[in-house]
């Protein structure tokens, strides 16, 4: 009962309750005892208050509990703020306390409903932070990309990949509707309840996210600096670092928001980083061609697959028998040599296979499309590397010189 134990055994007295803004500037609870029992001391004909009021004054002495008895009594939240400040209270813990109550036009304070930290809660702002890390890991891997194909590295490597930008390109458009679907629905439950702001799930994420991005932000304007004096300040890498910081630099802006104001969303701002989103999606999609192309080259890649595989069918017989098989369906004859897939996985005809001389052969396959060129790059007059295969649309063929047979 605390507080209001004491208020009630104060209220037999009859003492009249002087003005509690003169408390003794104190720290802590100690300070609040001392405020107390100056704001409530009983008189000296009721001696008995005072034994009756100490053990409530130290089993409860929280600013919640006096919150609620000033209110009860009348008093204003301006002379109850300034009371506790005057003891040396935070002013988080004040406003956090004048907030548990509403005014209702009731005799007493009506108690805000408290920020629950049910499973319910730490779900949604554990999905919320984990969608969040997602789409703005994915966005800026995708603005990498981008620079890597309009900036390449001097000696001409390819330096992206397409499924690089298709992974990114599927965790946007995934992560990013559900961190704006469960955004609105925390918002929605803080507007109809604001003690849910003060979640300690909540404060904790975004005080933990808010550490991550302060750190890469840190560590982008170290790495700035250093390639500054290094001389290596290229184009290519202050594109990315200013990929980075703006990122970082958003979701530290956002974090710090909302920790201050936890209804309210700035539209413009959610507008701006929707249009930016939407652009980079449709340029990456318009970059590698969409999912028609995607299954073309899927579909050229495992031609290339299965031509390999006949090469070392073909190789591995030649070593064996010291000739080229006649026909690939002799290598069928050994389990070693078996080749498991002659024909085109689309039309089904038979890929092309011809002796040119006793150690040479041919390869033929018609494709879709063109090799592409963000893997590797150059040529190689060796099978088993994958520069080799590479060939142009249509009808191509691969001449294949497996040598003299190893002794």
């Amino acid at each position: 009962m605390g507080v209001l134990g004491f208020v009630w055994v104060k209220t037999k007295s009859n003492h009249p309750w002087p003005d509690f803004v003169t408390a003794p500037k104190k720290k802590g609870q100690d300070a609040l005892r001392v405020f107390l029992r100056h704001r409530f001391a009983a008189p000296p004909e009721h001696p008995e208050c005072v034994s009756q009021a100490e053990p409530l004054l130290q089993t409860d002495c929280c600013t919640t509990s006096f919150v609620r008895e000033c209110l009860a009594r009348g008093s204003s939240r301006d002379d109850i703020s300034q009371g506790l400040r005057s003891a040396g209270w935070p002013e988080s813990e004040i406003q956090e306390a004048l907030e548990s109550f509403v005014d209702a036009g009731l005799p007493l304070p009506v108690p805000k409903c408290r920020a629950s930290t049910g499973p319910r809660e730490a779900f949604l702002h554990l999905l919320l932070f984990a969608s969040l890390a997602t789409w703005a890991t994915a966005l800026g891997s995708l603005l990498f990309d981008f620079i890597n194909i309009r900036f390449p590295l001097m000696d001409g490597r390819p330096t992206v990949d397409f499924d690089s930008i298709r992974f990114g390109v599927a965790a946007v458009i995934v992560a990013f509707p559900v961190f704006g679907l469960t955004l609105r629905r925390v918002k929605k439950d803080i507007t109809a309840n604001p003690a849910r702001g003060m979640n300690p799930v909540r404060r904790w994420l975004s005080y933990i996210a808010l550490f991550v991005a302060a750190t890469i932000l840190v560590g982008d304007a170290i790495g700035t600096v250093m390639s500054f004096l290094n001389g290596e300040l290229t184009i290519r890498f202050i594109l990315k670092a200013a990929v980075i910081a703006s990122l970082a630099g958003g979701v530290t802006w956002w974090l710090l928001r909302e920790l201050r104001d936890k209804t309210t969303t700035l539209r413009l701002a959610w507008y701006a980083v929707c249009v930016v989103v939407a652009t980079t999606i449709g340029v990456a999609v318009w970059g590698t061609g969409g999912p028609l192309q995607a299954r073309l080259e899927a579909q050229d890649e495992e031609r290339v697959r299965d031509l390999r595989t006949i090469y070392q069918s073909v190789d591995q017989y030649y070593q064996q028998q010291k000739r080229l098989p006649a026909t690939l369906e002799e290598c069928d004859t050994n389990p070693r040599t078996f080749i498991t897939d002659k024909n085109d996985p689309v039309t089904g005809q038979p890929y092309g296979y011809q002796i040119t001389d006793a150690d040479t052969f041919t390869l033929k396959a018609a494709f879709n499309l063109p090799s592409r060129n963000d893997r590797d790059s150059g040529y190689s007059r060796t099978p088993g590397r994958e520069e080799f295969w590479k060939h142009e649309a249509g009808e191509t063929t691969f001449t294949i010189d497996i040598g003299p047979s190893n002794e």
